[in-house]
This record gives structure tokens, sequence and C-alpha cells, in this order.
């Protein structure tokens, strides 16, 4: 964690750390399986869930309250599922590592908060 942010950091100044070493050690590519911060963090890959859990679990070992969302973000003209991140830095703020955005941009649309609540939209996927 030290080689990322340092303990004197301001958690925004941590948060924008974070969020762009994810975005640039993490390979963007699907992966089929349960996310998994530590699987992540040794294999370097995995897509924006993936993303999501290792950035949740980094932020919270930074002192920075933090949890998985999911939804739909638009993209070159259609919605996608996608996941991200919201990070307590004095209020909410929204940050996506995929696209290295803190905030991330008003494309993001949240259906839940959670991991163990991502199953909730399989039932809109595809509506």
């Amino acid at each position: 964690m030290k080689e990322i942010v340092s303990p004197h950091d301001p958690h925004f100044i941590k948060a924008e750390k974070l969020v762009k070493w994810v975005n640039e050690e993490i390979e963007k590519r699907p992966v089929l399986s349960v996310p998994n911060a530590l699987e992540t963090l040794r294999k370097r890959v995995g897509d924006c869930n993936e993303h999501a859990v290792l950035l949740a679990a980094l932020a919270r070992a930074a002192g920075i309250p933090a949890e998985v969302e999911a939804g739909l973000v638009y993209q070159q003209g259609r919605f996608y599922y996608h996941a991200w991140n919201v990070l307590f830095l004095g209020t909410w703020v929204t940050a996506d590592s995929v696209m290295g955005q803190l905030p991330a941009d008003v494309t993001h649309i949240r259906f839940v908060q959670g991991t163990d609540r991502q199953i909730d939209l399989i039932g809109i996927m595809g509506s």
C-alpha cells in the first residue's frame, strides 16, 4: 500500500492515487469468476467487477470507506452493464477505475450498491 499512497496524504489525494493505480496496473479484460480483490491483485487482470472490488479493498485499507455500485454506463450510443465505486471523502464521491475517473462522469446510472446486490440486476438486463 505504501508504494501507492502515503499515510499522510489527505483522503482525496489517496483516492486519486488509488484510482490511477488500479486503472494503470490492472489489465482490462473480461473474467468469468466471482470478483476477488486478492486474486485480482495477484493476476493483475479483470473487468469492471474486479476493478471495483479491488479499488474498494485498497480504499478501505487506506482508511477510506468504500462501496461497489453497479448499473449502466452510456457509451457510444448504448447502455452497458458496469460496476464502479463510491468513496467517502467527506461526502460520497463516485470513482471509476476502469475509466480513470474521480468523480465518475454522469454516464453512470446506479441501480444497486454492494456486491451482494448485483444479482438483482439480472431481471432488468436486456430491458
